[in-house]
Order: structure tokens, then C-alpha cells, then sequence
């Protein structure tokens, strides 16, 4: 049996495991190559923040909903 100490500090978003091959894949890839950084417009950051809130309260679609709603209509 494996055992592992998580130290108190870390935080949830903090702690990853993955099998050791696939972190040496990932730690192998040259981010910059693959994924490209881009910032946000005022406007973009106002609507995400306004999506999150929306999602925190519940108002939200799920996708099968959706697809529901949309067979009914046709």
C-alpha cells in the first residue's frame, strides 16, 4: 500500500496526482508552443464575471436540457 502525506498547507486546487509517465509527458511539452495566452477585453472579463455569478445562483441550462427543449420545439 502506497502511502501519501498531504501537507495541511495545500490547497485543494493545489494538489494534482497523475501517474508519474503521463506527469513526465506533460512536464516534457513546451507550453508556449501549444498553448497561446490571450487576454480578455474589459467587456469579456465583465461578462464572465456575470456568467459566474449566474452559475452561483443556479441559473444555468444543462446541455441535455437544451437538446430537449430544442427536439419539443421542432
Amino acid at each position: 500500500m502506497t502511502l501519501i502525506t498531504i501537507p495541511k498547507k495545500a490547497q485543494r486546487e493545489d494538489l494534482v496526482i497523475i501517474p508519474k509517465s503521463e506527469y513526465e509527458r506533460l512536464v516534457s511539452v513546451k507550453m508556449p508552443r501549444i498553448f497561446k495566452e490571450v487576454s480578455m477585453t474589459k467587456n469579456q472579463k465583465c461578462a464572465f464575471e456575470r456568467a459566474k455569478r449566474n452559475f452561483a445562483k443556479g441559473n444555468f441550462v444543462t446541455l441535455d436540457a437544451l437538446k430537449r427543449d430544442l427536439e419539443r420545439r421542432c
